[in-house]
């Protein structure tokens, strides 16, 4: 029997391959969004080779003193939270989950030897996110929520916004339980209001479906709606070229919005550079390629039924449908003359990078060896670790192992292996081996917050103050352990502010003044 499971976490920092959950909440409910379980809320405590970020810690409000109080050992946490989405029959879904929250998941899996992708689908588990229904419900709907805008003047997609917006519960933002609720209570929203686009949408989880909603061999246009694209609300008439040609679940995809014709004469090369080159590093003339890579894992909301996008809809954001459809057949003679399928195999080649081994989870599948070793190891008296060479085949497993070791069972380390470990916190925390936050970087992070929060036009804040001492006093002592000589000295204290003369009186600001507390989806910025 199915049921779903909302849930959140809240972490370290914005980056779910690097960055660690601090906090993990959820709520367990039937398949009408009725609740059938206690709702659950678990911290975790900071393992030693981790720094977090201050930024994150004073909008969430949690420190590492307040885990290392409340918090369960990690490996404890892992397996407590690995119990409730591999529940058989769980459905795992979160506000923009498949972005960060899944994300956050598999390398915590990763980490602690479990398989980080079983849960997704093993004894009819799957995932959802419910971000791409709420996209949807604008886009095609928006009668039937009230929209909140952001400081430019743009929908904003922020839950707490949304929430808002719409009367639902919300008490904290920064809260994986307020969060939970309120996810819960925008799900059964849209549902009671727009049932057919909800169940339409819910049954993107399935990859396959969405495959048929995209289908390769009849290059049949559909709609997909996502980011970008605002003055259309994310929609996009697709087209689909081919299956990537590394990732067989995603699609390729063209947006008949542009001329295909361009892709007569174009070389691998500047299909490339069109591709990939960041927004920030584009020239005012830049002109990004129209395609897109769909995942059909990722609970995509597309739609073959171009239908479902009314005339009046269409008009209101400026879509001309008919000029889209005209654009197929000469995308069909534009793939009779040109080999796209070989182009797009020549653009989309990757040479394999290295990265550090936490960070390693998508250079390989692990093996059907290893997987079956590593579940042996987890199951294993922790006294048996000395001196076991496990032999693994996949040469990211023995310094995965090693670190298991040495966050969960140090006594099990040999004085190699302890050297070994402490060789790589002293790179990662000290010298920043790849790309790591370091020492001197939080400390200069709580001296850029305490500069701001010190600021003529900042409301006092103790509580702020603290969650920044805390961060700092956390950090000091990691330092102290694996730095004892100080190569990275503390940074000199910031210069006292400049008295500043009083203004002259001004109108008084009418609409409130900005909002200078940061929303938790604005602070996290790679999940939007």
């Amino acid at each position: 029997m199915n049921s779903l499971l909302a849930y959140d976490y809240e972490s370290t920092g914005l980056d779910p391959v690097r960055d660690r959950p601090v906090q993990f909440a959820c709520l367990r409910l039937d398949m009408d969004l009725n609740v059938i379980g206690r709702p659950t809320t678990l911290y975790c405590r900071p393992t030693p080779d981790h720094l977090p970020d201050p930024q994150a810690c004073l909008v969430t409000g949690i420190t590492p003193t307040r885990c290392q109080e409340l918090g369960l050992p990690e490996l404890q946490f892992v397996q407590a939270v690995h119990r409730e989405l591999a529940a058989p029959g769980t459905i795992a879904f979160g506000y923009n989950s498949i972005a960060f929250d899944e994300e956050i998941t598999r390398f915590m899996f990763w980490r602690n030897l479990i398989d980080p992708y079983a849960r997704e689908w093993k004894d009819g588990c799957g995932r959802w996110d419910l971000l791409g229904l709420v996209r949807a419900t604008h886009a095609l709907r928006p009668e039937t929520l009230e929209w909140p805008a952001d400081e430019a003047g743009r929908v904003s997609f922020a839950l707490e916004r949304i929430s808002a917006a719409n009367g639902l519960p919300h008490d904290a933002a920064h809260d994986a339980m307020s969060d939970v609720l309120a996810t819960a209570a925008l799900a059964r929203r849209i549902r009671a209001s727009q049932p057919q686009l909800f169940a339409h949408c819910f049954s993107m989880l399935d990859k396959n479906l969405a495959l048929q909603e995209m289908d390769v061999d009849s290059h049949s246009p559909f709609l997909h709606i996502g980011r970008g694209n605002a003055k259309a609300a994310g929609i996009r008439i697709m087209m689909p070229l081919a299956p990537h040609p590394t990732n067989r679940n995603e699609v390729i995809a063209w947006d008949l919005a542009r001329d295909p014709r361009q892709l007569l004469d174009i070389d691998a090369e500047t299909m490339r550079r069109r591709l990939f080159t960041r927004p920030e590093e584009r020239p005012e003339d830049f002109e990004p390629m129209p395609i897109r890579c769909i995942a059909a894992n990722k609970s995509p909301p597309v739609f073959r039924n171009l239908g479902v996008l009314s005339r009046e809809r269409a008009a209101e954001l400026g879509i001309d449908v008919g000029a889209a459809l005209a654009n197929v057949p000469v995308m069909r003679g534009v793939m009779e003359t040109v080999d796209l399928a070989r182009l797009l195999q020549v653009v989309f080649a990757r040479e394999p990078g290295e990265c550090d081994v936490d960070e390693a989870l998508y250079a390989g599948f692990v093996g059907n060896a290893d997987r079956r070793l590593l579940d042996q190891l987890r199951s294993m008296d922790p006294a048996t670790f000395a001196g076991l060479k496990p032999g693994f085949l996949d040469p990211r497993l023995d310094e995965l192992f090693l670190r298991y070791k040495a966050r969960h069972y140090p006594d099990a380390l040999s004085q190699r292996e302890e050297d070994k470990w402490e060789e790589h916190r002293f790179r990662k925390l000290i010298e920043g081996a790849s790309g790591s936050r370091t020492v001197a970087m939080v400390r200069q992070a709580v001296s850029r917050c305490r500069q701001a929060l010190a600021a003529p036009d900042a409301p006092a804040d103790p509580a702020r103050d603290q969650v920044l001492d805390d961060v700092l006093a956390y950090t000091n002592g990691v330092a102290a352990a694996i730095d004892p000589f100080g190569t990275v000295p503390e940074p000199r204290p910031a210069p006292a502010p400049a008295p500043v003369p009083a203004a002259a009186p001004v109108q008084p600001d009418l609409f409130g003044g900005a909002d200078v507390t940061p929303g938790k989806r604005r602070a996290r910025a790679r999940r939007a």
